[in-house]
């Protein structure tokens, strides 16, 4: 039995979008995402004096792409750092 995709309505800087989701991410989680980027993107349009919204969606995608490295980053080191200490 498959399961049919979830449509979740969300709104993200004064735009409505239905959401398809195949995942099991749980609706308050894509909620929470949402209002995540909807803050991220009122903040850098505020920062920024744009109200252009893809120019707004393209810098916030940069600062998510940054912190993903980040996360990438680190984890890759607590990884490597395990190794070691399991190999002892």
């Amino acid at each position: 039995m498959s399961k049919r995709p979830r449509s979740i309505d969300v709104e993200i800087f004064d735009q409505k979008y239905s959401i398809y989701l195949k995942s099991p991410l749980s609706e308050p989680e894509v909620r929470r995402l949402a209002d995540d980027v909807d803050n991220r993107m009122r903040e850098i349009s505020a920062a920024a004096n744009t109200a252009d919204s893809l120019k707004v969606a393209i810098l916030v995608a940069l600062h998510l792409a940054e912190e993903l490295a980040a996360v990438r980053r680190k984890s890759d080191e607590w990884t490597q750092a395990l190794e070691e200490v399991l190999k002892k």
